[in-house]
C-alpha cells in the first residue's frame, strides 16, 4: 500500500509531499520526496510525518540518511491528532459570514488567510467580538460547506482590514474530512482536492 505525508516542520509548517511504502507500524520509513523540496526537508533534523489519511498517527521522526530524493526517518514518537487539526495553510478565497451571535444581521464579505481542519482566519471589514459566532461559506471543498465558527482574537494584519482567527465548532466527520483534503490538497499540489 502506498501512503502520503505531509512532511513538518518544528514550528508546524509544511515543507514538503512524500510518499511512503511503509506504514505507521515500522520503525524506519523510506520516504521519496516530490521534486524539488529534498533541501527542505534535510534543513531540519527532526519532521513531523502527517499522513492524509485519518487512519495512519501522525508521527515525529528524526532524518537519518538520504539518497537521492528518498529520505530515512526514524519514528520518534506518535503525535496526537491535534497536529494533523491544527496544520494550517495559506489560502486565498473569497465567502461570506453569517451572524449567529452578535448584534448585526444580513451577511458580510470576507477573504480568508489560512485555512485548517480546526479553523480559519480571514479578513473582514465588519468588526467582530472574541466569542463570537458566525456561519461562515467554505467554497474550495469537493461541495461548499457552511460552518459554525467562533472567533478566537484578533490577529495583528498588515492589510487596512482586521484579520480574525476563529475555530470550527461542532463539525461532523464528513465536514472534517472534506476539509482535511482540501487542506492537504492545498500542500500537496497547490490547489484543493475535488
Amino acid at each position: 500500500m502506498r501512503y502520503n505525508y505531509l512532511i513538518v516542520d518544528s514550528r508546524g509548517e509544511p515543507v514538503a509531499h512524500g510518499e511512503s511504502d511503509d506504514g505507521p507500524e515500522r520503525a524506519l520509513w523510506e520516504i521519496h520526496v516530490d521534486s524539488g523540496d529534498v533541501k527542505r526537508v534535510l534543513s531540519h533534523e527532526y519532521v513531523s510525518l502527517v499522513s492524509t489519511s485519518e487512519k495512519n498517527p501522525a508521527t515525529e521522526g528524526r532524518i537519518v540518511r538520504r539518497e537521492g530524493n528518498v529520505i530515512s526517518v526514524e519514528a520518534v514518537r506518535r503525535l496526537d491528532e491535534e497536529v494533523r487539526r491544527n496544520l494550517r495553510m495559506p489560502v486565498r478565497f473569497d465567502s461570506y459570514i453569517y451572524p449567529i451571535s452578535g448584534a448585526w444581521k444580513g451577511r458580510a464579505p470576507v477573504i480568508s488567510n489560512d485555512l485548517s481542519c480546526g479553523g480559519i482566519s480571514f479578513f473582514c471589514a465588519r468588526p467582530l467580538q472574541v466569542g463570537e459566532r458566525v456561519q461562515i461559506v467554505i467554497p474550495i471543498t469537493s461541495q461548499p460547506l457552511l460552518l459554525e465558527t467562533k472567533i478566537l482574537r484578533q490577529r495583528p494584519s498588515g492589510e487596512p482590514i482586521p484579520l480574525y482567527a476563529g475555530s470550527f465548532v461542532d463539525m461532523i466527520h464528513e465536514e472534517e474530512r472534506m476539509v482535511r483534503e482540501a487542506v492537504f490538497g492545498l500542500q500537496l499540489d497547490g490547489r484543493p482536492q475535488r
